[in-house]
């Protein structure tokens, strides 16, 4: 985990910069309320992964529970950050490949599949309400690719990560 925040976090920070930056035309109108209150939500997210990185081999029989946690919680954020700031930066989409893959990095393959779905789908759901609770033809497409996506690059990291394990496992022995 302590890999996905090293940079995923710097990542996530850039999108919210470039967003406020180039589009602060947009941001006039509403103040620097939506900024304000994303950075917020990332300070929440580096806050609770580190304490999380840091106190989950405290009690180690929780370790697995605590990852489960830090995946979901990861969710939530990206989910509430796209939300508030996909209307200012389209490429914020991004940010919802994020807990798909923590899970690919933690979890089983199902539990990976799982929470790329349940990105991908809250995704499509945050498009379809914002665009006036219609997808065009052209835009749903865009979507449901941004949406395979997410879910073949959380395959291919859980994937690579068995692979490491497997290979890690052959040295042992």
């Amino acid at each position: 985990m302590q890999m996905l925040n090293r940079y995923f976090t710097p990542f996530a920070l850039a999108l919210i910069v470039m967003a406020v930056y180039f589009r602060a035309d947009a941001f006039d109108a509403t103040g620097l309320r939506i900024p304000m209150f994303a950075i917020g939500i990332l300070v929440a997210d580096i806050t609770v992964n580190w304490w999380v990185g840091k106190n989950q081999y405290r009690w180690v029989g929780w370790a697995g529970r605590f990852r489960q946690m830090q995946v979901w919680l990861n969710y939530v954020w990206a989910a509430l950050l796209f939300y508030l700031l996909y209307p200012y930066w389209s490429p914020m989409w991004l940010l919802l490949v994020v807990a798909p893959t923590a899970a690919a990095l933690t979890t089983s393959r199902l539990e990976t599949v799982l929470c790329a779905l349940v990105s991908s789908g809250t995704m499509i759901l945050i498009y379809w309400y914002r665009q006036n609770r219609s997808l065009e033809m052209e835009f749903l497409g865009m979507a449901l690719s941004q949406a395979l996506f997410i879910v073949i690059f959380s395959l291919f990291v859980h994937s690579l990560a068995q692979t490491a394990l497997r290979l890690r496992d052959s040295n042992r022995g």
